[in-house]
């Protein structure tokens, strides 16, 4: 028998919800590979980079109560990594990556990511199909 929650009860607190500014992502001095830390939290990381882009999230752990937006500018995908078989994305309960998948419609294309210290959960918020792997 389950426990029964409290009303107002949370399990993870996102105590990192307010959004702390953008991170562009373009062929000036960055790069297509980007590490995303914990403290990024809050972070909108705009990608206008050229080519497909990896974002690889942190230990799962310390995602804990963490959040991250993306979003694509550019006609090239993204592509968010997580450690294995911790996120949680379209279908799949268990995948190490989500991909940015429909190439006629990339810009415009953006994603939340949440973290729980056990999951990351993608959310989809734009147009393209987000494929989990």
């Amino acid at each position: 028998m389950g426990t029964a929650r409290v009303q107002g009860q949370r399990d993870v607190a996102l105590s990192e919800m307010n959004l702390r500014g953008l991170a562009i992502n373009d062929a000036t001095a960055n790069a297509a590979t980007v590490t995303v830390y914990a403290s990024d939290s809050g972070i909108v990381f705009i990608n206008k980079f050229a080519t497909a882009t990896t974002y690889t999230l942190p230990a799962v752990a310390d995602g804990k109560g963490k959040f991250w937006w993306f979003y694509n500018v550019g006609a090239a995908g993204i592509v968010i990594t997580a450690p294995s078989a911790c996120m949680v994305a379209t279908n799949n309960a268990a995948c190490t990556s989500a991909t940015f998948s429909t190439s006629n419609l990339m810009i415009g294309a953006g994603c939340m990511i949440f973290g729980d210290g056990t999951y990351y959960y993608c959310m989809g918020l734009g147009t393209s199909t987000i494929t989990p792997s």
